[in-house]
């Protein structure tokens, strides 16, 4: 079996088909290739190479992901060209369309029985491949997260700030619109890790990021530029009114409390205003620079 059905095992029965949003067919039961007289599944080809000829179409997608509908029967091509009925099921998922339909013994004297074994396991196969199917959505939730954050700190990663970061850029040439950018760089840091240990130093850059995402807007982005070194990204500011959120942002560092430490914490902040046709690297390097003025200037200051 291929596509979503090589999650589940094989039925002899249950003819199924898995087709894409734009009509591909992406998997295929093993029952289907065999009622088809087919070797393999025909990945990749469009749904009408399928067909044959007699059959109607498959119902458009509504709004919404609801329950099966069906039956409505289809008429698919086996290898000799001959038309094979089938009344099938139907569920539109998130990424593609399932299309399940039982599979009659030409003659059998227990077809009865068979056929209520094949309802219960046509059932069975319904709620495992629903269950099936929101796993996946879930583990592919779960690497998103994972590929797009910090993993000690859960803001975003450099990696997926540079993403963020040149789309708003794009967006602030479009339309004229100012955007921002602090770099914030904890004040003697390598201090913490030396007196208190690592363990001590790791829960200050967990606080010093909390700290971060509770003051600025829903719309900034806070990330991890590495090591003790943070960024934020202020879309629809200029470069004063970013001064004046890094500042918030150096008060709020001195309120910060971590157990152990009876030192204050301090941070220096560098801001620059996005410059239309730059790059990101020279916008976050002039970011830099104003960081390195604070804390040639003393540091625990805006710059």
């Amino acid at each position: 079996m291929s596509g979503i059905f090589s999650l589940l095992p094989d039925c002899d029965f249950l003819l199924g088909l898995e087709i894409s949003t734009d009509g591909r067919v992406l998997g295929a039961t093993n029952a289907l290739l065999r009622h088809l007289g087919l070797q393999e599944a025909p990945l990749g080809s469009p749904l009408e190479s399928l067909l044959h000829e007699e059959s109607p179409g498959v119902p458009a997608k509504e709004e919404g992901n609801g329950p099966w509908t069906g039956a409505f029967p289809l008429a698919l091509r086996s290898a000799s060209g001959k038309p094979v009925w089938a009344d099938f099921a139907l569920k539109h998922l998130k990424d593609s369309t399932i299309l399940l339909a039982a599979a009659l013994p030409e003659a059998d004297a227990d077809i009865l029985a068979k056929m209520s074994a094949l309802n219960l396991e046509m059932a069975n196969l319904t709620r495992e491949l629903t269950k099936k199917y929101r796993e996946l959505e879930e583990a592919n939730a779960t690497i998103t997260r994972l590929m797009n954050t910090d993993p000690l700190t859960g803001v975003a990663n450099r990696r997926h700030f540079q993403e963020i970061a040149k789309k708003a850029m794009a967006f602030s040439a479009r339309n004229n619109s100012p955007l921002s950018l602090t770099m914030a760089d904890l004040d003697h840091f390598k201090t913490f890790n030396d007196r208190y240990g690592h363990a001590v130093g790791d829960q200050v850059l967990v606080n010093f990021a909390e700290m971060l995402l509770r003051t600025t807007r829903l719309e900034d982005t806070v990330a991890r530029h590495g090591g003790e070194e943070f960024l934020v990204l202020f879309p629809g500011i200029n470069l004063e009114q970013a001064r004046r959120a890094a500042e918030r942002l150096r008060q709020q560092t001195e309120q910060l409390a971590v157990p152990g430490i009876s030192e204050t914490i301090r941070a220096s902040f560098g801001v620059s205003q996005y410059e239309p046709g730059e790059s990101l690297e020279t916008f976050i390097e002039r970011a830099d620079r104003a960081l390195y003025r604070a804390k040639a200037a003393g540091r625990n200051r805006v710059e």
